[in-house]
């Protein structure tokens, strides 16, 4: 088992599909913004041309963006992004019975808008990833249009929800349990809603059509002076205010979610079939281990312990390796995403998806609890960027690069190709390097540059 995992192990990072209006698959496309034919599209990877938006189309609030392919790893970019505005429209009635706000008039406002940022870094191809790029704005869409009696509500002290279980019969309100759930929530959980039916659509794809492969996502959305994060993968959200860095997003990793994945084998230990043991080890352990006290970690612990070496323990442990290295089942890194319905164990008909989860972790930014200048923005970047800069290199180099800048209206989309090009490096015997001579990043790099000066003021939104 251990040699047949050793040997897939470099090929899977993350993982193709398609939804039914989907052009064919052999059609490769690049962000819709970028204005690029299939054949404009440059996969040069001895060169890495950095591609960003032409200057006469103007993205959403001026935002920026700008991408670079990988160095080999390969054949195509498997980022994708979309950015655009959402309408929302009134189309369903919340039943009274269930929702009352407090005031508790008609909705004033037959529409709403939104603005949507997502970024997809597909693995095991391009498919998965421009999939969600085209539908899961869509998902979200439908869902918080479920909600639009609840959203809006004039209000500007977001008042709590009142939702009460109806029980049938008036004499039974003893036991009805009342909560108080603010209007937050409730779009958070539309947003997590979207992201599975979202991958169900594309389950039902790569089942129907025997396809593999997945993406993570990390998506912003503005609605009514919020900010809205979701993210479930590896790519990151920061925001940069005066300097200071504000995280807006965690990574999910097998190394974050070690105890998630560990529990779900205790519940279902046939997931594991007779290839692997739940428990971590510092290393291997061999057979000459067994009878002697060894160091282990199980899902409840986040500290390590003793036990004593059993013959189970020589099978290959669910999460292992180090660092960016360690691997669910010998297979994947990222441990959320969409997609993925297919993956299996190499060489074996173990599947993965049930230790993978779709659905994101969102967090709220209110804009209003903040005073934003020119030089404030928020970057979102697949792992690419974050994998050769931190969140301070990245804060300093926008602060400097904004305030030299003030006047030049295309400094957002300047900024993210000068992240991508730091990213990046330049070309030498054979390999990508830094400025400082270490490795640069090898993978494809995405990145937005969101100016919270426009989101949080009173400019209106570019067209």
């Amino acid at each position: 088992m251990f040699k047949r995992l050793k040997a897939r192990k470099s090929s899977v990072k993350r993982s193709p599909g398609l939804v039914h209006d989907e052009p064919p698959e052999n059609l490769y496309c690049r962000p819709h913004f970028l204005h690029q034919a299939p054949g404009e599209t440059s996969l040069d990877q001895t060169v890495r041309p950095v591609v960003f938006p032409p200057r006469n189309k103007k993205l959403p609030w001026s935002t920026g963006y700008a991408e670079v392919v990988n160095a080999g790893k390969s054949i195509f970019n498997e980022d994708q992004a979309t950015c655009k505005q959402l309408i929302l429209k009134n189309r369903v009635n919340i039943d009274e019975d269930w929702v009352f706000l407090c005031p508790s008039e008609e909705p004033q406002n037959q529409e709403i808008m939104a603005t949507y940022w997502g970024l997809f870094d597909g693995h095991g191809g391009p498919v998965a990833a421009i999939q969600a790029s085209k539908h899961l704005h869509h998902c979200i869409k439908e869902q918080l249009e479920e909600i639009f009696n609840v959203i809006s509500k004039p209000s500007t002290t977001s008042p709590p929800i009142h939702l009460m279980e109806p029980t049938g019969k008036e004499n039974e309100m003893s036991y009805a349990r009342e909560k108080e759930i603010c209007i937050e929530n409730v779009v958070r959980g539309a947003v997590e809603v979207a992201f599975k039916k979202c991958d169900e659509l594309i389950g039902q794809y790569q089942i129907s059509g025997n396809k593999t492969g997945g993406c993570t996502v990390l998506v912003v959305l503005h609605l009514q002076d919020k900010l809205y994060v979701a993210s479930a993968g590896d790519s990151r959200a920061i925001a940069v205010q005066k300097n200071d860095v504000i995280p807006l997003s965690n990574e999910f990793t097998a190394v974050t979610e070690r105890q998630r994945i560990q529990h779900l084998a205790f519940l279902k230990p046939e997931l594991l079939g007779e290839e692997f043991s739940r428990y971590e080890f510092p290393r291997r352990v061999k057979r000459s281990d067994i009878g002697k006290k060894i160091l282990y970690r199980d899902y409840f612990m986040s500290g390590w312990g003793y036990k004593t070496a059993e013959e189970d323990d020589l099978k290959y442990p669910l999460v292992h390796g180090d660092g960016k290295q360690t691997r669910v089942m010998g297979t994947i890194v990222v441990t959320r995403g969409l997609g993925d319905h297919k993956l299996k164990v190499y060489d074996t008909d173990l599947c993965i998806k049930p230790f993978l989860s779709c659905i994101p972790e969102v967090t709220v930014f209110d804009l209003g609890q903040h005073e934003f200048g020119q030089k404030d923005a928020l970057i979102m970047a697949t792992d690419g960027l974050w994998d050769v800069m931190s969140n301070k290199d990245v804060a300093d180099i926008t602060e400097k690069f904004l305030d030299e800048r003030k006047q030049d209206p295309c400094r957002y989309t300047m900024l993210a190709q000068y992240l991508v090009f730091k990213a990046r490096g330049v070309p030498h015997n054979n390999d990508w390097i830094l400025e400082d001579g270490s490795f640069a990043s090898l993978d494809d790099v995405s990145v937005f540059v969101i100016p919270l000066y426009h989101l949080g003021g009173t400019a209106q939104p570019s067209t």
